[in-house]
């Protein structure tokens, strides 16, 4: 890890170690101070959002072949295929989203986007 260089004259850090050197820009486009990244916000806003949506896989996860074969009047097997099919599907698409995140959208957009499909 890099040292803080500070000057001896005025004893501020020096202007070189303020800036971000990893080739990340902020939301303008300008590259970031130090100071101001690295915050908590971001990751409150992603941990609630993957407690949020495991908390709803698993609750349509743990009924949901009940609920074909009660209310749907699917055979076991019908239910059980298309529970699987449906468990494929939820794995697979995280691949999907991350490759309309790196390719088309950005991260940011692409989690805004998915938590709305989800709310639908």
């Amino acid at each position: 890890m890099e040292k803080n260089r500070v000057n001896e004259k005025t004893g501020e850090v020096d202007d070189d170690m303020k800036w971000v050197h990893d080739s990340s820009f902020d939301h303008k486009g300008r590259v970031p101070l130090r100071a101001s990244t690295g915050s908590w916000k971001a990751s409150l806003f992603i941990i609630a959002i993957e407690f949020s949506e495991r908390l709803s896989y698993f609750g349509i996860a743990t009924s949901l072949v009940i609920y074909l074969t009660k209310v749907m009047h699917q055979d076991l097997k019908t239910a059980v295929r298309n529970v699987n099919y449906w468990s494929g599907v939820t794995t697979l698409m995280p691949l999907f989203g991350g490759f309309l995140a790196d390719s088309y959208l950005g991260r940011y957009t692409t989690m805004i986007g998915s938590c709305i499909i989800y709310l639908m």
